[in-house]
């Protein structure tokens, strides 16, 4: 699944949020190569979303109860249990290989079914001078197919777009990620997430959650579908359970 979308418009935020909702419902645990995030930083993040309750107290209207050191306690212990970072600590980029052997050895030792990797441009792209751009791209995607359906495993994509110099406001379209028109050949499904940023039209917390692409039908369909973003605990919820609240 490739998952793309201008910058800030909650991508990252989308996909944890998806994560927890499938531990929660199905069991799975998944590896991460999300190297934007600050171990710490997601870390929080992702058990705000578990436990529906916000980390810090400060910056919050009204009476909001933040997570008890109980709370903390079992959120450490879920997150060890779901989650297995793959980093790479140095100067260096790691290459797509290198992130699947993790990913691999993840796998079969405790058993993830969820391979995220946020972003894409993290991994290291060099090519030798015979071979294109467009090229190197496609060998990058076939070998995360490969490595998905041989292990069971679903990968996830974040994929930036290119220049927004022509960006109208509103969701772009799968062509436009940056590098090459094989991500949405590529891949099995597209979604764009699209935050909303002019406060006249629609609710600043609403964001789109656009699927372009849907390769097996028994998956799903194309099409959007509206939530509301939770800023205190990283939710995302129905249009119409937010307004019952």
């Amino acid at each position: 699944m490739v998952v793309r979308g201008v910058p800030n418009s909650g991508k990252s935020e989308w996909i944890d949020a998806l994560l927890c909702n499938i531990n929660e419902s199905s069991g799975w645990t998944f590896a991460l190569f999300s190297m934007e995030n600050k171990v710490r930083d997601h870390a929080r993040k992702l058990m705000e979303k578990h436990l529906k309750k916000p980390f810090f107290s400060a910056g919050y209207p009204g009476s909001v109860e933040r997570l008890s050191e109980e709370d903390l306690a079992r959120g450490k212990e879920w997150l060890n249990n779901t989650f297995h970072l793959i980093r790479c600590e140095d100067d260096c980029l790691p290459s797509v290989k290198w992130v699947l052997q993790l990913a691999k050895a993840a796998v079969l030792r405790h058993g993830v079914r969820g391979l995220v990797i946020d972003p894409y441009n993290e991994l290291d792209h060099q090519r030798p001078p015979s071979m294109g751009e467009t090229r190197i791209y496609e060998s990058m995607l076939t070998k995360i197919k490969r490595f998905a359906r041989h292990h069971s495993c679903h990968v996830w994509f974040v994929a930036h777009p290119r220049q927004l110099h022509q960006w109208n406001g509103g969701p772009p379209s799968l062509y436009d990620i940056s590098g090459s028109a094989h991500f949405i050949n590529k891949c099995d499904n597209g979604i764009v997430i699209h935050r909303n940023r002019d406060p006249k039209t629609i609710p600043l917390d609403q964001v789109q959650v656009c699927v372009r692409k849907v390769r097996n039908k028994v998956v799903g369909t194309i099409g959007d579908a509206s939530l509301s973003y939770n800023r205190i605990t990283g939710e995302f919820m129905d249009i119409d359970q937010t307004a019952k609240r």
